[in-house]
């Protein structure tokens, strides 16, 4: 059974690990895909993967900066454009961001930060949400947050601030959009094997009760329900796909710290730009 059959999906962050993999996986559910990422060169490495999958004609991609407003207005365009509705959101697009002790990160480097991770929640749901409004079914916008979002000691302050942002987005925007039949839910992915969790922290087992790292497929299977007419009657709500990791997020943190320290960087300061194509900053601290 094809679960987004007809369905029209903009997927940010989609040129890699977890945005790709869902864009996949919702284009084998019958979904037409907006493809949108900074990266143009992995964004279009993905896009000769649809071809070969035979899903071309259902899918198009989006060089897109999600923190830029023009962006996110020719993003949801082509949508329409090319598909003729808009019906599921998934903003996922992210970085590692600002790191480094409070006393020591770089203040513009903070600002980037919650423009690419918290901003683009906002900016990705509110032209989506005016097109949405024009749907007799509504739409479903599903935003990444992550387990560093919700509580202390699983990620580095601004990307652990930033994620409460969108947690707490998700729970506020629900109350406004659900009159519209808009639905509006986080997922909270705990250690993903993706490009992102790479620049953090070692292949290695974790202090969890399912010992594995989760795989993208984790995080896009959560996403299908969430975008798929299954899950009409949830709204405002915030999954945790963490193996278990948020049972005890003691060693998360650690694992980070002995992951720089293999290479060379005992005190972390700097910025981390995932998988964007725009390179990372990591240096040690001066004091």
């Amino acid at each position: 059974m094809k679960r987004l059959q007809d369905k029209v999906a903009i997927i940010t962050g989609a040129a890699s690990g977890i945005g790709k993999e869902t864009a996949l996986l919702f284009l084998e559910h019958g979904a037409n895909v907006v493809l949108a990422d900074m990266n143009q060169v992995t964004l279009e490495e993905t896009f000769e993967l649809i071809k070969q999958k035979n899903f071309e004609q259902n899918a198009c991609i989006c060089l897109t900066d999600v923190s830029v407003e023009q962006d996110i207005e020719k993003l949801v365009s082509m949508a329409m454009e090319q598909f003729g509705s808009l019906d599921i959101l998934f903003n996922n697009a992210g970085i590692g961001g600002a790191v480094g002790p409070i006393t020591h990160i770089n203040a513009d480097e903070w600002d980037r930060s919650f423009q690419i991770l918290l901003k683009s929640v906002f900016l990705g749901s509110k032209h989506a949400a005016r097109v949405m409004k024009k749907n007799t079914t509504g739409g479903s916008i599903i935003n990444t947050a992550s387990i560093a979002g919700m509580g202390g000691g699983s990620g580095p302050l601004a990307y652990s601030a930033a994620k409460a942002g969108v947690i707490n987005f998700c729970k506020n925007a629900a109350i406004e959009l659900g009159p519209d039949k808009i639905r509006v839910n986080a997922i909270s992915p705990g250690a993903i094997n993706t490009p992102l969790l790479a620049t953090a922290i070692e292949d290695s087992e974790l202090g969890q009760p399912i010992k594995d790292f989760g795989m993208p497929i984790d995080i896009a299977n959560t996403a299908l329900f969430l975008a798929s007419d299954e899950s009409r009657f949830i709204t405002g709500i915030n999954i945790c796909v963490d193996g278990g990791l948020t049972l005890d997020q003691s060693g998360l943190m650690t694992d980070a710290a002995a992951h720089y320290a293999k290479m060379g960087i005992e005190r972390v300061v700097g910025m981390n730009m995932g998988s964007t194509g725009v390179e990372s900053v990591i240096k040690n601290l001066e004091e």
